[in-house]
């Protein structure tokens, strides 16, 4: 088994697995947002309704979920298994098409537009502040996703990232509202 079921213990387990990823983020993401590029990065795995990276380059198929793989599912299939792994200690009941991987990226405040229904964040890292900001009905909750997986629904409520020092990985385990 990969993880141990400590929580302390696999977060640093999953930050072994992020460390070596490209966190490029897409152009329409970065403007969208207006992120500069010197600001860490974000990279989804998983599925999706996109079929194109470029014009030039297309994704593949899966024909059993109907739907596209990610350029990261398809190079690194061992970690969209190590993602379910962890998924399965921690929040086994969970179904999620998709995982937005995000390193030292403070995202501003959002709504996730494309997902359906309670995404989960887990955090790992060496740093200091960068809690999740959710604005809900009662006022502001601030949530450190290193204590325990966080469970919100981000279509529904704004949030984004307190500011933060140090190395910030962040996990939206989610499930996209594309057919």
């Amino acid at each position: 088994m990969v993880f141990t079921g400590y929580w302390n213990h696999d977060l640093q387990i999953l930050e072994s697995f992020l460390e070596d990823i490209e966190y490029k983020t897409g152009t329409a993401r970065m403007e969208r947002y207006g992120i500069p590029r010197s600001q860490g990065g974000s990279v989804l795995i998983g599925y999706t309704y996109r079929g194109y990276l470029t014009k030039e380059k297309k994704r593949e198929w899966c024909p059993i979920k109907k739907k596209f793989k990610t350029k990261l599912m398809t190079e690194r299939q061992d970690l969209w298994l190590y993602l379910q792994l962890f998924r399965d200690l921690y929040f086994r009941d969970f179904k999620f098409t998709g995982v937005q991987l995000n390193y030292n990226y403070k995202i501003p405040p959002h709504f996730d537009s494309n997902n359906i229904g309670e995404s989960v964040l887990v955090c790992c890292g060496d740093y200091t502040g960068g809690s999740t900001i959710v604005e809900m009905e009662d006022g502001l909750k601030f949530f450190d996703g290193r204590k325990h997986p966080v469970i919100f629904d981000g279509y529904k409520y704004k949030h984004w990232v307190d500011d933060f020092k140090g190395d910030r990985y962040s996990l939206v385990f989610f499930n996209d509202n594309k057919n």
